[in-house]
């Protein structure tokens, strides 16, 4: 639905991406210089993973 959304409202492609995944996905995700921001919903298990490796990276901001 949020894809749908996001498409509807006239994002050009790649601006927003819905990655589906479990910890290794935000892991890589977190970790990876092209990305610019990440917001996750999910386990706080994982969010301790993304905020440590995109702040131990890149200090990209994270949204939780």
């Amino acid at each position: 639905m949020m894809g749908q959304l996001i498409i509807e409202a006239g994002f050009p492609p790649g601006v927003i991406n819905i990655v589906p995944g479990f910890g290794e996905t935000g892991a890589s995700l977190s970790q990876h210089r092209l990305v610019d921001k990440i917001s996750f919903t999910g386990s706080t298990e994982v969010g301790y993973i993304i905020m440590r490796n995109s702040h131990k990276h890149n200090l990209k901001p994270v949204t939780l």
